[in-house]
């Protein structure tokens, strides 16, 4: 019963990859159209990486490429967290609010 677990959340996680890649191609897309609204400048500093990778959609087209290519970009992508994104593991719900 373990390994069938496992085969099932690997599935799961497939999936949940194809889904946050799925979210980001609509964020960029969305970012691009609010311009020249901008965001902040570790989010300016992503989605210039994803659109060296995954280009903005100006016509109707099969998008299945695309999101293969916004996978392959979040499988690769090295997040430089700024230190005060990043999170420590000791925390109180305190120091939360």
């Amino acid at each position: 019963m373990g390994a069938n677990a496992a085969t099932k959340a690997y599935k799961v996680m497939l999936n949940l990859e194809r889904i946050l890649a799925i979210e980001l191609y609509n964020a960029a897309q969305a970012m691009e159209f609010r311009r020249p609204a901008r965001t902040s400048p570790f989010m300016e500093g992503f989605m210039e990486r994803y659109r060296k990778q995954v280009s903005f959609v100006k016509d109707d087209k099969v998008m299945y490429h695309d999101i293969d290519l916004s996978v392959k970009f979040l499988q690769d992508v090295e997040l430089d967290l700024p230190e005060d994104l990043i999170m420590m593991r000791d925390y109180s719900p305190e120091d939360m609010r």
